[in-house]
C-alpha cells in the first residue's frame, strides 16, 4: 500500500535547529520512501492525502504511562502520592477485573491517538488485555508487568512469554520490556531478578526512579544510599533503562547517569498535581542524558495531551532556572519526539521524519485563531497548541484518525463502558 502526502509543511524533527519545509511524503506500507518538494503526482499510489494547511510532524511519544488507569481521573485528587496510592487507588485495583483493564486501557489509547500521540511505554498489570487493547487501536507502544516484592506470581512468565511472540516479530508495534516497579518497593533480590529476566530477554528495565522526597528517605534508611546508587550496585544500568520521574537526583546520581543507555522519563503534571517536585531537566541534558517526557496515568495527570506535558515542561524549566533561556520549544519537541525514540531505544526507527523510518505522523491544523500568526512555528506548538489541533493520525503507515474522525472506533461505546466500571468501582 502506497500513500502520497502532498503540500505539507514537515517539520522533521531532525538536526539541532528546526527545519520547516514545504514537501510531499510517500509512504511505502509503513516506511517512509520519499521526501521532495514535489513527488511526481502521476505516480502509482492507493491513497492520496492533501495536507493543506497542515503541519506534518513525527507522533508525539509517551515515555512513561499506566494505561489501565483511565477510571481514576479525579478520583480522589489533591492528596500525595502515598496517600493517594495506599488509600484511594490500591484499594480499587485489588477489585479490577480483566475486562476492566481491557476498557479502561482502550480509553487512554483513544486519549493518546485523537491528541497525537503514536507511541507509548505502559507499565501496569493484567497487561494481556493492554496489549488487546493497544492493538484494537493502533497504537505502537512498550508494555511491562509492573513486579515488584509482594507482587511477582505469574508476572515474569508472563513477559518471557509475550516477549518471545512480539519482540522476534518484526512487523509487530507492540514490543515487550522488563519493569520493577520502584526502589522502595523492590528489595535487592527482586531487583536482581528483574535485571536477569531484561538481560534474558535482551531488553529494557522500566523503573520509577527518585520521584518523591519520601522514598529517597526510605531507600537511604533502608540501605544508607540513594536510589541510583542502590539501582547501580545491583547492576541496573548494564542493561538499558527508562527511569520514570527522576526528580530528586543529585550531582553524584548524574555522574552516574550519564553513562546509562535510555534515560529520564519526565512527568511534569503528574509532578506539579502531586507536588513531588521539580525535575531539574535542564541539568540532566547538559550532562548528556536524554530525557522524554511522560504523562503518568491518567489519576495523577488527568489528561492524556502531551501538548500539555509538552508546555508544563517548558514553564517548569524556565521558573526553576528562572532564565527565560534555559530550554526552548524546539528542545521541548525534541524531548517529544525524538528524544522519547532514545529513551525507549527506538530512536532508529521513530522520532523524526526520515526516509526509511516508520511512518508515525502527525498532522497539525495551523489555520485557527490560537496559532496566529506563525511568527514561530515551535513556540505555536509548544505554548499555543492542544491536542484538540491534531486533525490526523498515522502510525506505521496506518491512518488511524482523519479529520479528528476515529477510524472504526466506536468512541460511546468505549466511553459507555468505562463509566459502567467506574460506576461499580468507584
Amino acid at each position: 500500500m502506497k500513500k502520497l502526502i502532498t503540500n505539507a509543511y514537515i517539520l522533521d524533527m531532525v538536526g539541532d535547529k528546526a527545519n520547516i519545509e514545504k514537501k510531499d511524503i510517500l509512504i511505502n506500507d509503513n516506511i517512509i520512501e520519499k521526501i521532495e518538494k514535489e513527488i511526481n503526482k502521476n505516480i502509482e499510489v492507493d491513497e492520496k492525502i492533501n495536507a493543506k494547511n497542515m503541519l506534518v510532524m513525527p507522533g508525539l511519544i509517551n515515555t512513561h504511562t499506566h494505561l489501565a488507569m483511565s477510571i481514576f481521573r479525579g478520583y480522589k485528587a489533591d492528596k500525595k502520592l502515598i496517600d493517594w496510592l495506599e488509600n484511594a487507588i490500591f484499594p480499587v485495583e485489588d477489585k479490577l477485573e480483566s475486562e476492566d483493564i481491557y476498557w479502561n486501557s482502550y480509553l487512554t489509547c483513544l486519549e493518546m491517538v485523537k491528541s497525537g500521540t503514536t507511541t507509548c511505554n505502559d507499565m501496569y498489570f493484567g497487561m494481556d488485555k493492554t496489549v488487546e487493547a493497544i492493538k484494537d487501536t493502533g497504537l505502537r507502544a512498550v508494555i511491562a508487568w509492573c513486579i515488584k516484592d509482594d507482587s511477582i506470581k505469574d508476572k515474569v512468565e508472563k513477559t518471557r512469554e509475550y516477549a518471545k511472540i512480539y519482540n522476534n516479530n518484526k512487523k509487530s508495534k507492540i514490543k515487550i520490556c522488563v519493569s520493577a516497579d520502584a526502589p522502595h518497593t523492590c528489595n535487592p533480590k527482586t531487583i536482581n531478578l528483574c535485571v536477569n529476566l531484561a538481560k534474558e530477554l535482551n531488553t529494557s528495565l522500566h523503573i520509577h526512579l527518585a520521584e518523591t522526597i519520601d522514598e529517597e528517605t526510605k531507600i537511604e534508611s533502608r540501605y544508607q544510599k540513594r536510589s541510583t546508587e542502590y539501582l547501580k550496585d545491583l547492576k541496573v544500568f548494564e542493561v538499558p533503562v527508562v527511569l520514570a520521574h527522576g526528580i530528586y537526583v543529585s550531582d553524584t546520581d548524574i555522574d552516574i547517569l550519564k553513562n546509562v543507555r535510555g534515560g529520564i522519563s519526565h512527568n511534569p503534571i503528574s509532578n506539579c498535581k502531586l507536588s513531588s517536585g521539580i525535575c531539574d531537566v535542564v541539568k540532566l541534558r547538559n550532562n548528556g542524558i536524554s530525557v522524554g517526557l511522560g504523562t503518568d496515568g491518567i489519576g495523577t495527570t488527568s489528561t492524556m495531551d502531551m501538548f500539555e506535558e509538552m508546555k508544563t515542561a517548558a514553564f517548569l524549566q524556565k521558573v526553576n532556572t528562572m532564565q527565560p533561556t534555559a530550554i526552548s520549544a524546539y528542545e521541548i519537541l525534541k524531548m517529544a519526539t525524538i528524544e522519547g525514540a532514545k529513551v525507549l531505544g527506538m530512536e532508529k526507527e521513530i522520532g523524526t521524519i526520515e526516509v526509511g523510518k516508520k511512518a508515525d505522523l502527525i498532522f497539525i491544523k495551523n489555520d485557527k485563531l490560537h496559532l496566529c500568526p506563525e511568527n514561530d512555528v515551535c513556540s505555536n506548538i509548544v505554548y499555543s497548541a492542544n491536542g484538540a489541533d491534531v486533525d490526523t493520525v498515522i502510525i506505521d503507515g496506518k491512518i488511524i484518525m482523519q479529520n479528528r474522525k476515529l477510524i472504526n472506533i466506536n468512541e460511546k461505546n468505549v466511553m459507555k463502558q468505562v463509566k459502567k466500571i467506574a460506576k461499580r468501582l468507584l
